[in-house]
């Protein structure tokens, strides 16, 4: 069978529908995978993992979650060693099975589906009730008018007399059932019988059959299989948190509240899916020809009152079928259809943000720490996901009222509620929290009510200067593009808010002192002299920390004015493009927009030219400047020059950029957001140029000689090696982007008071556009851009670290810029159960080992003494002592007694420990030198460094029994 064309459905860019049940899937799957792999951490760890908080000296129920943090990340060594002696994740093959089975249950479920609904003794084929065909006959006429390739399997359920019938299966094997009512509705009423074939038949068209179940099942597989052992877990670990003697609720209340939450959005989720789902089968029905009339239902009246409407509203977003009002209402106003609703906005910004944080931490325990390659996927995976489902929906917005000559939306109000849901979702998986139920920097929060809408005012600008002067026959290749790098941003702040903003959520800061030392300690130089200038560092470069943690973030910064600054190269778009004529006949009331010409961009580009030559003479004027210290700066090797250099670099290209932004912004009247983007990094790439060819000849022009030594010759290998320079670059391209974004948005604010409105000024005559000579330095902008922000991903990705190999020095620096805390007061119970937790992790064997190697010791020097052996049978100590040594340096990496005169007992027997080994080194040196006198007196401290250290290590185990006496155990 062959159907005769018809229209497209879902409009030019598609409904959307698709992403928002891969948006759906994904978050189930991802969920699922977390809670099952936290119950395999229950049953492997022996739910011991607790016991690594307290012997680092954590008392959560008193601990504020900085201090918390601060007590954890000082000792990350200690930390993670007992992390993965106590808690290690079950192996990676463990989480992969569970999600195999979980997927193979979802997809046996999904198949059987089909098969239960359409068994024997509840459905019936139609040939046993269509004995001369005629039924078959008409929806083989309907079915064609659908423009279906062949008639799907079609059975009757005889049993239900509602006028309707449901389709099930897959795509590509669906069934159609048909009630009894309809099948007695065909004779008295043929032209409503096939308006339900049709609607039916559109859900097939449209393809959604398999998403829509295979939807069901994993959220069937989610309730029954995944929700029942989880919750059992949780409560085994409040079971186990009350017979320990904890009092913190707030991990396990927040893991039900979570799981309440989840389930919640998941069912809103799917309801809006498959509401959204009926309306578009509803639309494509119309158009292939159906009298709505024909699905007219008596339905109560909505609530008249407030608080009864309101009520009523928030029911219906449960259901899984639209209100009939609404249906009816979708058929005659395609503006609902094609409007930006809250709710999917809400649902994507925290299903989004529990993705990525909830596959983050499925993944971490299989990770070194700061695997940038994984983080980096994880970001672009939940990034790729919000971008498509919010910018597919703003652009068909956009297409809509450009197309009914409608005003196109701002995109701001979606992006407020896209920010709520991610705020929403970063509290419900406690982003910013360790104990506590809310952040401590609440305020944080709102950057997300900030990053939302300059998203989607981004977006909602792109798709409306594309959609005037996309010339193609499809406008979906603007629409991927604009995706691709709305994503690509988008990810840069996930990898922020992972890297830096949820730690800062939780009360955390650099310090300032500290950081100040760690810089003077990576740049050598006379600090002194530029005292305030390290200050000034100190406290930006925090600021800009991790807003390049991507590799991409160069690509990512270029895709935000460069995909924008392409639509002007085409020059004036016609009156009807092939693209246009489509989407015009798929939209009701729709029009072929009048020819469009985009606004002046020239000024911009000599604006963001001019500040870009100013910023380049502000470079050239530090070098000049004997007072800035920049010159003699080495590459290879961090020093103060280089710092400094760097430091007056961002500077210079930060303020050339933020002039040139405010500038054209406020003279901006259409698309202000875009063109301040454009302006900004013009600047910054005229900028970031000069100072490339200022560095590639140095050396070459007298006085200016940045580079120590400085030779003029072609050496672009000082650019290679210099990695400072690049992550300096990417610091100032990302906050040249931020600034920008933050001064359109101030002119706009401002731009809305009355008395601040500029007036407009009369059209005056303008040539039609760009000639082919204004067009080639656009071009040749691009493909710069394009080729230079490349290159930088590309060598960023491939300095990216995948993993930490020291330990130590990750620890060391934290412990440098780390603010101070004060340690608390712990109840004398907690500080017995953390003295107990310290012995019993590894505390005791550490001092047994030293008790027995000094045994040893002492053994040997005995019998030395008492069968008068020769001085080479002294050499026997060295085994011991190095027994010794080793264990010193394990205790130095093991956690810190958690009381503080236990503690300083701990610091001085490490020490002696320590000492001893390497009296004994010298000693056994002496001795192969025959210096058997200086021999004699380096073993003699030997011994008695290490009955020191056996004196402070009984100390200790005096300290702990004294500790646990007075709570009472």
């Amino acid at each position: 069978m062959t159907g005769a064309p018809v229209r497209p459905v879902g409009g030019p860019v598609g409904a959307g529908t698709t992403l928002r049940f891969v948006l759906l899937a994904v978050l189930v799957l991802v969920t699922s995978g977390l809670m099952l792999l936290y119950m395999a951490f229950w049953w492997f760890s022996g739910a011991e993992s607790y016991k690594c908080d307290l012997a680092a000296g954590v008392d959560a129920e008193h601990m504020s979650d900085l201090e918390l943090l601060i007590t954890r990340s000082s000792q990350w060594v200690a930390y993670r060693n007992c992390q993965l002696a106590h808690a290690r994740p079950p192996s990676w093959w463990v989480p992969l099975l569970w999600l195999g089975l979980l997927a193979l249950v979802a997809v046996a479920l999904f198949l059987w589906l089909p098969v239960w609904k359409a068994r024997r003794g509840r459905v019936v084929e139609l040939s046993a009730v269509d004995g001369g065909h005629a039924v078959r006959d008409d929806l083989a006429e309907v079915a064609a008018r659908a423009g279906l390739e062949r008639l799907p399997r079609v059975v009757v359920d005889p049993s239900v007399l509602s006028v309707g019938a449901v389709v099930f299966g897959r795509n590509r094997r669906p069934v159609l059932c048909l009630y009894g009512g309809l099948l007695a509705l065909r004779a008295r009423d043929p032209g409503a019988f096939k308006a339900v074939l049709l609607h039916e038949f559109a859900h097939i068209r449209n393809g959604d059959v398999t998403l829509t179940y295979a939807t069901v099942a994993l959220w069937r597989v989610f309730l029954f299989l995944v929700a029942p052992p989880y919750l059992v877990g949780v409560g085994m670990y409040l079971y186990h948190q009350t017979r320990s003697g904890d009092s913190l609720w707030a991990v396990p209340v927040r893991s039900v509240v979570q799981f309440l939450a989840l389930v919640a959005l998941m069912y809103l989720a799917r309801s809006d899916v498959l509401r959204s789902r009926e309306i578009h089968a509803d639309r494509a029905a119309v158009r292939w020809g159906a009298d709505s009339g024909g699905w007219h239902v008596t339905e109560a009246p909505a609530p008249g009152g407030g608080p009864r409407r309101r009520l009523a509203s928030f029911a219906a977003l449960w259901r899984s079928h639209p209100r009939w009002e609404l249906r009816r209402g979708a058929l005659t106003d395609s503006g609902p259809v094609y409007a930006v609703p809250a709710l999917p906005m809400f649902l994507t910004g925290a299903a989004t943000v529990l993705i990525n944080s909830q596959l983050s931490l499925a993944l971490r325990p299989y990770l070194e720490l700061s695997a940038a390659p994984t983080a980096q996927a994880v970001a672009l995976a939940a990034a790729g996901l919000v971008a498509g489902v919010v910018g597919v929906t703003l652009w068909r917005a956009v297409i809509h009222a450009v197309l009914t000559g409608r005003r196109p939306p701002s995109g701001l109000r979606a992006g407020l509620w896209l920010g709520a849901g991610m705020a929403v979702g970063t509290l419900l998986c406690g982003q910013g929290t360790i104990e506590q139920f809310f952040p401590s920097r609440n305020a944080l929060l709102l950057l997300f009510l900030l990053g939302g809408p300059a998203f989607t005012w981004w977006t909602a600008q792109v798709a409306r200067l594309w959609v005037t002067a996309w010339r193609g026959r499809t406008i979906r290749v603007a629409l991927v593009v604009s995706l691709v790098a709305g994503g690509l941003a988008l990810a840069q702040w996930f990898g922020w808010w992972y890297g830096s903003g949820a730690p800062l959520a939780t009360g955390w800061w650099y310090e300032a002192e500290g950081m100040r030392q760690r810089l003077e300690q990576l740049y050598p130089g006379p600090a002194a002299d530029h005292a305030t200038m390290l200050s000034g560092i100190g406290v930006v470069f925090p600021l800009v920390l991790n807003t390049n943690a991507l590799p991409l973030s160069a690509v990512a910064v270029a895709g935000l004015w460069l995909v924008p600054l392409a639509a002007w190269i085409p020059g004036r778009a016609p009156a009807a493009t092939p693209w246009t004529r489509t989407a015009a006949a798929d939209i009701e009331g729709a029009t072929e927009p009048p020819a469009h010409r985009p606004p002046r961009l020239r000024g911009a580009l000599l604006t963001g030219l001019a500040c870009g030559l100013a910023a380049c003479a502000a470079v050239v004027t530090v070098l000049v400047l004997p007072g800035t210290g920049a010159s003699g700066a080495a590459t290879r090797a961090g020093s103060l020059p280089a710092l400094l250099f760097l430091a007056w670099t961002y500077l210079a290209l930060v303020a050339a950029a933020v002039t040139a932004a405010a500038i054209v912004s406020v003279r901006a009247r259409r698309h202000r957001l875009l063109v301040t983007l454009i302006a900004a990094h013009t600047a910054a790439l005229v900028g970031v140029a000069g100072v490339l060819v200022l560095l590639l000849s140095d050396g070459c022009v007298g006085g200016l000689r940045l580079l120590e030594p400085s030779s003029c010759a072609w050496q672009p290998a000082r650019l290679t090696f210099w990695l400072d320079l690049h992550i300096t670059l990417d610091f100032a391209l990302m906050t040249v982007t931020v600034a920008a974004v933050a001064v359109a948005a101030a002119v706009s604010a401002m731009r809305r008071v009355p008395a601040l409105r500029r007036p407009r000024r009369a059209a005056g005559p303008r040539r039609d556009g760009p000639s082919a000579v204004r067009r080639g330095p656009l071009v040749a902008l691009c493909v710069v851009a394009l080729a230079a922000s490349g290159a930088e991903a590309a060598y960023r990705q491939d300095r990216m670290p995948g993993k930490v190999t020291d330990y130590r020095a990750v620890q060391d620096e934290f412990r440098q810029v780390s603010p101070r805390v004060g340690t608390g007061s712990a109840t004398p119970s907690t500080r017995a159960r953390q003295a107990v937790a310290w012995n019993e992790i590894g505390g005791k064997e550490l001092l047994d080992r030293f008790r027995r190697d000094r045994g040893r010791l002492l053994a040997i020097g005995r019998t030395f003494v008492r069968r008068k052996e020769p001085p080479s049978y002294l050499f026997r100590l060295r085994p011991v002592c190095e027994s010794i040594g080793r264990t010193a340096v394990d205790a130095s990496r093991y956690f810190g007694f958690p009381e503080a005169r236990g503690q300083l007992l701990w610091q001085r027997f490490v020490l002696d420990a320590a000492n001893s080994t390497l009296d004994c080194r010298t000693a056994l040196d002496h001795l192969r030198a025959a210096r058997y006198k200086q021999a004699g007196a380096a073993i003699g401290t030997t011994f008695q460094k290490a009955n020191t250290a056996y004196r402070r290590a009984d100390a200790i185990d005096a300290r702990t029994a004294e500790i646990r006496r007075a709570a009472g155990r």
